[in-house]
This record gives structure tokens, C-alpha cells and sequence, in this order.
């Protein structure tokens, strides 16, 4: 059997759709890489993997790859690990300095701060350390933690909550996105094998990495159980469509060939 070359974000909402293949459970040949969004992408063009679970943006600056059907994460709502931060109102947010390992994230940010607040501030890619981000410009974006608990900024723009109530839609963040060349049947039969398996064990997932990533285990299963979605159902499909038109609106797709 051909062994399938799969590339995964590194991310605590990924966990149920990829734990699969690390269990015994698993009976399918597969060389999981684990690197952030971006660097999938590239990855991913280049020929290195077959499949990625990578931001959905990818899919719209090209339009070739392949998305895999009904397996997303999304969230309808809240999403509690992306996340604009700043000492000062959104309105008078001047500079944003921005964790750039999700493309998705960063098309957000500048579609939601022009529609919502009426602003275009100057955005510049930084590492994703929040005091030193809130140093060196208004605001700061920060994608995949958790662990924010206590922060200096007094304004928090969850962007999942923010596109909710913009468009009343659930927003994709990410789905598996493979290349055309790839064994597609093979491919799609055994996330959805790996997506069923981790959301009939939310409570032991949730156990094992709140622990590994000292979390609090209400937190974690809150995020597993009632933030997260792993399906990509209609509403979501019309969400991912709404946002692509909207980061055309706003110049944001260079489709790459």
C-alpha cells in the first residue's frame, strides 16, 4: 500500500483530526510532518507531502489543490485561539504586528479591522510574543494559544466571534488541501477514518494534552467539545465563500502560478 505523506499544523485544535495515526488504532501507512501553516504551503508545492491541513487562504491563492471533503476546523462562533490584542480601542489601533503562521488568520485581521472598525492600520510580521508585539505597535495578533490567560492588553478581538457577527457564518480556518497529483481516494478515506476516531475520544484527547501542554482540563475540553468543528457542512462552505470574495474585495488574494 502506498504510504501517504501527510503534513499537519502543529496546533491544539488539530489534535483530533491527526492523533489517529499515532494510535494503535491505525492501520494506514503515513509520514506525518508536523510545521506551522505557511511552511505547509510550501510543502506542500514543492512536492514534499500529498496533504496538509492548512489554512484555507492557501486554497484560494491556488486554485488547483484539492479540498478534501466534510473534515475542517472551524468554529461557529468564538474561536478563542486567534485573537487581536491591544492597550488601546480598535478604532485608534494605528500598527498591528502580526504572528504570520496562518494566512487565514492574517486576511481576517485586516478584513475585520477596515469593516468593523473603519481603520487600515500598517501591519508588519513579527514573532508571536505579546508584550514584545504590544511594544512595537498598537495591537498584536496571535494565533494557536491558549495559555493567554493574563495579558496587559485591555482589548481582545476574538476574530472568530467577530466574523459571527459580521456575517452571522461560521468561518473555516483550515481543511486538507492536497495536491492534485496525489492519491486523493486514499487520502480522503483515512482523515475521515482519523476525524471519526478523534471526535469519539474528545475526553481521553482532552486528558492527554492538557496535561502535555499544562493546561487547564475544563479549558481543553471546552475548546475540543464546544468551540471547535471538524465537519465542513453548508454554512460552512458559504462562510469559506463570503471570505474569499471579501479578501478579494480587499486585494489580499495573489494567486500564485
Amino acid at each position: 500500500m502506498q504510504e501517504l505523506r501527510i503534513g499537519c499544523v502543529p496546533y491544539l485544535n488539530a489534535k483530533p483530526l491527526i492523533d489517529w495515526f499515532n494510535s494503535d488504532s491505525c492501520d494506514v501507512a503515513a509520514i506525518i510532518s508536523y510545521v506551522v501553516p505557511y511552511r505547509l504551503a510550501v510543502m506542500l508545492e514543492a512536492g514534499e507531502i500529498d496533504a496538509a491541513l492548512v489554512s484555507i487562504f492557501e486554497l484560494f491563492q491556488k486554485p488547483e489543490l484539492v479540498l478534501l471533503p466534510d473534515i475542517s476546523i472551524s468554529a461557529d462562533g468564538p474561536v478563542k485561539s486567534v485573537r487581536l490584542f491591544s492597550c488601546r480601542p480598535f478604532e485608534q489601533v494605528r500598527s498591528v504586528a502580526l504572528d504570520t503562521s496562518s494566512l487565514t488568520s492574517v486576511a481576517l485581521t485586516q478584513i475585520l479591522m477596515e469593516e468593523r472598525y473603519g481603520v487600515r492600520p500598517q501591519y508588519f510580521h513579527h514573532a508571536p510574543d505579546l508584550d514584545r508585539m504590544l511594544a512595537n505597535a498598537d495591537a498584536g495578533l496571535i494565533i494557536g494559544d491558549l495559555k493567554l490567560f493574563d495579558t496587559p492588553a485591555t482589548q481582545i478581538l476574538d476574530l472568530g466571534e467577530a466574523w459571527k457577527e459580521l456575517t452571522s457564518l461560521p468561518f473555516v480556518y483550515a481543511a486538507w488541501l492536497a495536491r492534485p497529483d496525489a492519491p486523493i481516494e486514499a487520502l480522503t478515506e483515512a482523515l475521515t477514518r482519523a476525524r471519526d476516531w478523534g471526535i469519539q475520544r474528545l475526553d481521553t484527547l482532552s486528558n492527554r494534552w492538557a496535561q502535555r501542554l499544562n493546561l487547564p482540563l475544563n479549558r481543553v475540553e471546552d475548546y475540543f467539545k464546544n468551540v471547535m468543528q471538524y465537519n465542513l457542512d453548508e454554512p460552512k462552505i458559504q462562510g469559506m465563500h463570503l471570505f474569499e470574495a471579501k479578501c478579494r474585495e480587499h486585494s489580499l488574494i495573489r494567486t500564485r502560478r
